[in-house]
């Protein structure tokens, strides 16, 4: 687990592994979600079903790119990736206009962000689109485990297919 603070707000990662995946192709990759915000206990209790219910009654436009990275992994663990491109890339979005956490912090967060969306990609079929999120996310937190067992799959996967 990692941990972002700011004065205004504190954001415990969880790491989503492949205990939650449904299907056999996600089961090794690895999602990051955070706490203190819509979606999370859902999550962290491992029922879906929760977390599909919460996110229904929610638009996507008036979340925050924390809600909207939640409501990505959701969709990804309910394997339904294009939704899921569609909020992680929102959250990106939402990113650019936020001041919640500090500059370090939100890189740490973008680059959790970036390693859940190149998941949503690759189960699309769009393995090289996902190597470039994930290349991002790895420049933003080298550290980002995760973004990293990510990549090493997502590498190895475009090196078998070529």
């Amino acid at each position: 687990m990692k941990y972002f603070s700011h004065s205004k707000l504190a954001l415990l990662a969880l790491t989503l592994a492949s205990s939650f995946a449904t299907s056999g192709a996600l089961a090794d990759y690895r999602l990051t979600a955070f706490s203190d915000t819509v979606g999370f206990q859902a999550l962290l209790k491992k029922d879906l079903t929760e977390a599909e219910i919460t996110f229904a009654s929610r638009s996507l436009k008036n979340m925050d790119y924390f809600e909207a990275n939640n409501l990505c992994v959701a969709q990804i663990l309910l394997e339904e990736y294009d939704a899921a491109i569609t909020s992680c890339s929102s959250a990106l979005t939402k990113s650019e206009s936020s001041s919640e956490l500090t500059f370090r912090n939100e890189k740490m967060a973008l680059a959790s962000i970036y390693s859940n969306l190149a998941v949503a990609k690759v189960m699309t079929g769009d393995a090289a689109g996902a190597n470039v999120d994930l290349e991002m996310a790895l420049s933003l937190n080298e550290k980002d485990g995760n973004a990293s067992i990510n990549y090493d799959l997502i590498s190895t996967n475009l090196i078998a297919g070529s």
